[in-house]
């Protein structure tokens, strides 16, 4: 592939922003060296494990789920399912901000997608957790699974995604640029930008008396701390 090159040479230009500023990331150095320490990188005293049992079905309910086979296997302190899941502050339907989704959390035994999340099994050790989980075997009523735009009946949202209109119509853009008394033709160019993430996905919860501390990696700290707040009971 032939290499894309710049139409001009690029200016330094500051609009009010960080953007395009030689900065130094405080973080980098220790990322770069291995020194740094994320989320799976804390263990405090008594660390318990968790592993998540999902659906191997696309829709459906669950039907029975072996908990005490689960609970027998060593290491295995306790078995989180539909039926002894704490409750949630909130309806998990509410959005606490228009980037959120429904929180399922075990809210019921309903399947509504493949690998859906059906229960939780805490152990001592993550193997114990992982092992205790395949062994809950799952029973499932399946149920049809629905696909194509003829599948059921049409449901039209308030708003899609952060707030976007359900349904768009588009006019016709060329004619309105030739009728428009001011146009403005400029051309933005940015290098490539790859999405490597360097720490694996873990969360680490602490309570520290009535204190809980979490760590965990977020790209918006305060919508985190908002899902938070519904998880209270």
């Amino acid at each position: 592939m032939a290499e894309i090159a710049l139409t001009q040479t690029p200016a330094h230009i500051r609009h009010g922003s960080n953007i395009g500023q030689p900065l130094t990331r405080r973080d980098g150095i220790l990322k770069v060296t291995g020194a740094a320490k994320y989320a799976a990188d804390q263990h405090p005293p008594g660390m318990l494990y968790a592993a998540l049992a999902v659906s191997s079905i696309v829709r459906g309910r669950v039907a029975q789920l072996d908990v005490a086979a689960a609970k027998a296997h060593p290491g295995v302190v306790e078995v989180i399912t539909p039926a002894n899941r704490p409750s949630l502050a909130q309806d998990p339907d509410e959005k606490a901000n228009p980037l959120t989704f429904r929180l399922d959390l075990l809210q019921n035994d309903r399947v509504r997608y493949a690998g859906q999340p059906i229960a939780v099994v805490i152990a001592q050790t993550l193997e114990a957790a992982t092992e205790g989980a395949s062994l809950l075997a799952p029973r499932y009523e399946v149920e049809p699974v629905r696909f194509g735009l003829d599948a059921g009946a049409s449901f039209v949202p308030q708003a899609v995604g952060p707030g976007f209109p359900a349904q768009l119509q588009h006019g016709d853009v060329e004619a309105e640029l030739a009728t428009a008394k001011t146009t403005i033709t400029q051309t933005y160019e940015t290098a490539e930008q790859y999405h490597n993430p360097m720490e694996p996905h873990a969360i680490v919860a602490a309570w520290e008396g009535d204190t809980l501390s979490i760590d965990t990696p977020s790209q918006g700290l305060a919508m985190a701390q908002g899902r938070l707040v519904l998880l209270r009971h």
